[in-house]
C-alpha cells in the first residue's frame, strides 16, 4: 500500500490518495480519482464496472470486466489482468494504463510519492473555478479493506407513498388563448407487502385521461413463491416469442424466473421507461444515436425491437429536461444467443386485456401499435430450459387477436447454440388456422464486424407481430435480415462507430419491400456527431416502385461544462433532395438555481415555418419552477406557459413529509441519520447527540448531514443493489468508531430507506513492538499485530519501519494484543509477556511489547 500526494494546477487534491504495487507506476483508485477530479464516473466495484462520460462532448465510458468490455468513446482499450485491481470500495488500474482512458497525464514521483496530473483537455474541477479553493483536503480514500453495511430492505404492508408532480398551465393561441391546465402525478410505496407505482395524467384542460397502477415484487434470488424473481399485477406487459405475439401492454398479471439482469434476447430488445412532461429522450447502442422521442405517451417512453449485436450491448438511455438537464441511464446487455446453465429452466409469462389500463378515467385514443384486438385478452407463455453448455430449448404458447376478429392459437418451439464463434438459432410455430413459420438466423463476429443473419418463411397466412411495421393487411409470406456493426479508425486516437440493418420482405404477388438503415456516431472538435440514413422501396407488379432516402444529423456540445448546445437537421435524398426541418438550442446553467434556455426551428416546404423558443428555471430546494413560451412565425402564434414540478416524501428520522425536487417516485432513496451513540446500544436514545457535516455520497448529488444529523439522498434508481459511502473525515471530534463507510441495500421505485448511522466514542492505541539486541532495542517492521475483544472480530494493522502501529476508532473495552498467529508461527516468534490494556473513550494509550524469537522445533 502506498500513499500519494495528488496535484492538478499546482494545488493539492489531497495528500493520503492509497493505491498499491509499483511506486513508479502503481494501481489507481479509479472512483476516488473521479471524485477528486469531478470526473462523470460511476464506479461499481460490487458489479466490476466504471460507467459514465468524459468530456464536453461526453464520450461514452464503459468498462465492464465481467462482460469483458472496456470501451471509451466507441474505441475498445487493451487492459491486462495485472492492470486492474478490485477492493469492495474501489476499481484500481494502473496508471500507464489508465492514461488511456481518461484524458490526463500522471507525472509520478515513486520516491517522494507525488502525483502531478496533467490535464490534456479542460476538466469539470478546472471548468468550476469557484472550487479551486476548496481542492486542499478533498476525499480521502478508505485506509482498509471493509464489508459494507447491508440493510435490510423487506416488503412492508404499507408506506407513505412517495410523490412527483408537474402541473403547468399558460395561454395559447392556437386554443383560441383558452388557459392550459395539465398535469402529471407519479407516485411508488410499498402496499400489501408489495411495490405499488402509480401514473395520472390530464389533457390540455386538467382533465384525468390516462392512469396506470402496477403492484410488484421482485427478487434477484428467486425467493418468490415458484421461484419467482418478479411478480407484477396491475398494467403489466406481456413477453415476446421468438415468432408470433409481440410484446404488449395491457392490464391483468405477469410472472417471471428469469433472473433480472440475464439476456434472453437474440438480435432485439424492447426499452420503456417514465418520461415527464417537457422532456425528451435519446437512445444510443454502443455508442451510436438509435432513436429519440420527444413526446410521453401515458407518460413513458417506448422504443421496440431495438436491435442488439451478438455479446456485449451497451445501452444509454439519455434524457434531457426542459432546460439542459441531462440524465443518463446505463444497461449492459449480453445477447449471447439466450443460452442457460444447462439444467436450469426459466418461465415468462403473462395475461393480460390487451392495450387496457387498469384505470381509465377518460381514456384518450392510443396511437394505433399495429398489433390490433383492443380489449381481448391475451395470453403469453415462453418457456426455456439449458441442455448442455452450448444448447438450450425454448418454446412458448400464445392466445390472443392479432386484429379484432382474428383469434390465434400460437405454438413455437426452437433452439438456441453456440457453435465456435458463432451464436444460431432456429424457430419454427404454427397457429390453429394452418398458419405455419420457419425461421433460422446465425450470429458472430466475422472480420471485425458483428453480424446477424436471419431469415423467416410464413406459410398459410401465418402473421408474425415481432416484425415490427408489419401491415396485416399485406402480410410477408418471407422476410430476411442482416445487421453487421464495426468500428473504425477515424482521426488518430478516435473511432467511428457503424451500425447498419437491411430487411427484405416477399410478398405473395411477387412484390419485394426493402427497408435499410445505417447509424454513426463520433466526436468531431469536441462535438458528438450522430447521423443516420433510412431507405424504404417498394416494389409491387405493374405499379412503379416506390423510394424513398432520408436522413438526419444531430450535434451536441457541452462548453465548459455550462454551455449544452445542440443542433438537429432532417432532410430527404430520394425520390427528391430538400432539407426538411433544422433546429439549434442553447442551454446556460447561470448558477447551481438558476439557468436558461434558447431555441429555433425551421421547416421548409409549402408549410414551412419558423419558431422561436425561450424560457429560464429556477432551481429551488423543493421545486423548479419554469417560465417558457414560443413564437410561430408563419401564423403568428405564441405560447406562454408556467411549469412547477416538485416531489414529496415521508422522511422517516423527521417523521413527516419533506418537499424535494422531482424524481423521487422514479427510484429509491435513504434518509441517513449520523449520530453520536454515546451508550453504544445502536439507536438515537436519551444522552445521545446528532453527528453533523457527515458526508454522504451517491444519488444525484452528494449530501452532508445537517445540524440534526439528518441527510436526505435521491435518485438512488432501482437496479438489483445500490450503495452509498459515508465519510466522517469533517466531523468535530478525534475518537469515533464508526460502522462501515460503504452502505449497500436493494432499491425500489418510491422507497425511502430509513439508516441510522451510530458512532460510537471510541479510543486509538499506540502500539510498539521492539527486539532486543544486547543493551539496545530494535524497532520491528512489516510485523502484523492485533487487538482481540472477546465476542468481536480480531483488528489487525501491521507495524511501520520503527516498530509502531496505530489502532483508532476503537470502541471502549478491554483488548488483549497480540502477533498474528499465521505469521507468529512462519517465524517462530512471540510476545515476551502477554499484554492487556483497557481503552476508554476520547483518549490515547502506549504500550510497548518485547518480540522474541525461538528455535524452530525439529
Amino acid at each position: 500500500m502506498l500513499l500519494y500526494a495528488v496535484s492538478l494546477d499546482r494545488l493539492t487534491l489531497t495528500d493520503s490518495m492509497i493505491a498499491y504495487g509499483d511506486p513508479a507506476d502503481p494501481l489507481l483508485p479509479v472512483g476516488e480519482l473521479a471524485r477528486l477530479l469531478d470526473l462523470d464516473l460511476t464506479v461499481l466495484p460490487s458489479d466490476r464496472r466504471i460507467t459514465g462520460t468524459l468530456g464536453e462532448e461526453r464520450r461514452a465510458v464503459t468498462l465492464d470486466f465481467a462482460a469483458p468490455i472496456t470501451r471509451v468513446g466507441g474505441r475498445d482499450i487493451v487492459l491486462a489482468a495485472r492492470d486492474i485491481g478490485f477492493a469492495p470500495t474501489d476499481v484500481f488500474i494502473r496508471a500507464k494504463a489508465l492514461e488511456a482512458i481518461l484524458p490526463v497525464r500522471f507525472v509520478i514521483d515513486g520516491e517522494a510519492l507525488t502525483i502531478e496530473v496533467q490535464a490534456l483537455e479542460t476538466l469539470p474541477i478546472q471548468a468550476k473555478q469557484e472550487r479551486i479553493g476548496r481542492l486542499q483536503g478533498l476525499s480521502r480514500g478508505p485506509q482498509e479493506v471493509e464489508k459494507p453495511l447491508r440493510i435490510a430492505t423487506p416488503y412492508l404492508p404499507f408506506t407513505p407513498p412517495t410523490w412527483d408532480a408537474v402541473v403547468e398551465t399558460g395561454t395559447d393561441t392556437r386554443r383560441d388563448g383558452a388557459m392550459l391546465r395539465r398535469y402529471d402525478l407519479r407516485f411508488a410505496g410499498d402496499l400489501l407487502y408489495s411495490n405499488v407505482q402509480g401514473y395520472v395524467g390530464s389533457d390540455d384542460r386538467g382533465k384525468a385521461t390516462t392512469a396506470r397502477l402496477l403492484f410488484e415484487r421482485r427478487s434477484a434470488t428467486g425467493a418468490l413463491p415458484l421461484g419467482a424473481t418478479r411478480i407484477s399485477a396491475g398494467d403489466v406487459f406481456t413477453p415476446a416469442l421468438a415468432m408470433g405475439p409481440r410484446s404488449v401492454g395491457g392490464r391483468g398479471f405477469s410472472f417471471s424466473t428469469a433472473a433480472p439482469d440475464q439476456a434472453s434476447q437474440f438480435n432485439t430488445i424492447d426499452l420503456r421507461g417514465e418520461l415527464p412532461i417537457g422532456y425528451d429522450v435519446e437512445l444510443y447502442v454502443n455508442d451510436i444515436l438509435r432513436s429519440g422521442q420527444r413526446t410521453p405517451v401515458e407518460g413513458r417512453y417506448e422504443f421496440l425491437d431495438v436491435p442488439l449485436v451478438r455479446g456485449v450491448n451497451v445501452i444509454r438511455i439519455v434524457t434531457y429536461g426542459p432546460h439542459g438537464e441531462r440524465s443518463e441511464t446505463v444497461r449492459v446487455v449480453n445477447a449471447g444467443g439466450g443460452l442457460l446453465r444447462p439444467g436450469q429452466t426459466t418461465i415468462d409469462m403473462a395475461l393480460v386485456q390487451q392495450e387496457r389500463a387498469l384505470i381509465e378515467p377518460d381514456r384518450l385514443r392510443l396511437p394505433d401499435s399495429g398489433v390490433g384486438g383492443i380489449g381481448t385478452p391475451r395470453l403469453v407463455v415462453g418457456i426455456a430450459h439449458g441442455l448442455t453448455d452450448m444448447i438450450s430449448l425454448i418454446g412458448g404458447a400464445g392466445l390472443y387477436s392479432s386484429t379484432r376478429d382474428d383469434e390465434r392459437d400460437v405454438a413455437t418451439v426452437g433452439l438456441r447454440a453456440g457453435l465456435g464463434r458463432f451464436a444460431v438459432q432456429t424457430d419454427a410455430a404454427a397457429d390453429q388456422k394452418g398458419g405455419r413459420a420457419l425461421a433460422a438466423g446465425i450470429a458472430g463476429d466475422m472480420f471485425g464486424i458483428s453480424t446477424f443473419l436471419r431469415h423467416a418463411e410464413y406459410r398459410g397466412g401465418f402473421l408474425d407481430e415481432t416484425i415490427i411495421g408489419t401491415d396485416f393487411a399485406r402480410p410477408p409470406v418471407r422476410k430476411t435480415m442482416l445487421t453487421a456493426d464495426m468500428t473504425l479508425p477515424f482521426f488518430g486516437r478516435q473511432s467511428l462507430p457503424l451500425s447498419f440493418r437491411l430487411l427484405r420482405d416477399g410478398f405473395p404477388d411477387g412484390g419485394v419491400a426493402w427497408t435499410g438503415t445505417a447509424r454513426a456516431s463520433t466526436s468531431v472538435a469536441h462535438t458528438l456527431v450522430s447521423t443516420g440514413l433510412d431507405y424504404q422501396s417498394d416494389a409491387r407488379p405493374k405499379v412503379p416502385t416506390l423510394q424513398r432516402l432520408t436522413g438526419n444529423l444531430a450535434l451536441s456540445r457541452l462548453v465548459n461544462y455550462n454551455w449544452q448546445l445542440r443542433a438537429i437537421a432532417d432532410y430527404d435524398l430520394l425520390p427528391d433532395r430538400r432539407l426538411r426541418s433544422i433546429g439549434v438550442s442553447v442551454d446556460r446553467s447561470l448558477s447551481d438555481r438558476l439557468a436558461m434556455r434558447l431555441g429555433y426551428g425551421q421547416s421548409f416546404g409549402d408549410g414551412g415555418s419558423g419558431a422561436f423558443q425561450g424560457g429560464a428555471v429556477l432551481r429551488l430546494p423543493f421545486a423548479e419552477i419554469s417560465l417558457t413560451g414560443d413564437y410561430e412565425t408563419r401564423n403568428r402564434d405564441w405560447r406562454v406557459g408556467l411549469r412547477i414540478s416538485f416531489g414529496a416524501l415521508f422522511d422517516p428520522g423527521r417523521r413527516r413529509y419533506v418537499m424535494t425536487p422531482p424524481g423521487v417516485a422514479a427510484g429509491a432513496n435513504a434518509a441517513i441519520h449520523a449520530f453520536i451513540d454515546n451508550d453504544a446500544n445502536g439507536r438515537f436514545s436519551p444522552g445521545d447527540q446528532p453527528a453533523p457535516n457527515v458526508t454522504v455520497e451517491g444519488g444525484l448529488k452528494g449530501m452532508v448531514t445537517g445540524a440534526d444529523g439528518h441527510a436526505l439522498v435521491t435518485g438512488l434508481g432501482i437496479a438489483p443493489s445500490t450503495r452509498l459511502r459515508l465519510d466522517i473525515k469533517d466531523v468535530d471530534s478525534l475518537y469515533l468508531s464508526a460502522p462501515p463507510s460503504l452502505v449497500e441495500f436493494a432499491p425500489r421505485a418510491g422507497q425511502v430507506v430509513d439508516i441510522p448511522y451510530p458512532l460510537v466514542p471510541a479510543g486509538e492505541v499506540y502500539a510498539r513492538l521492539f527486539l532486543r539486541r544486547g543493551d539496545g532495542e530494535t524497532g520491528l517492521s512489516a510485523l502484523r499485530i492485533r487487538l482481540v475483544r472477546d465476542g468481536q472480530a480480531p483488528i489487525m494493522v501491521s507495524t511501520e519501519f520503527d516498530g509502531s502501529a496505530v489502532f483508532s476508532q476503537l470502541p471502549p473495552g478491554t483488548y488483549r494484543l497480540e502477533i498474528d498467529p499465521e505469521q507468529a508461527g512462519r517465524l517462530h516468534m512471540r510476545l515476551k509477556a502477554p499484554v492487556t490494556l483497557a481503552v476508554a473513550a476520547d483518549s490515547t494509550q502506549d504500550v510497548t511489547a518485547e518480540v522474541i524469537f525461538e528455535a524452530e522445533t525439529p
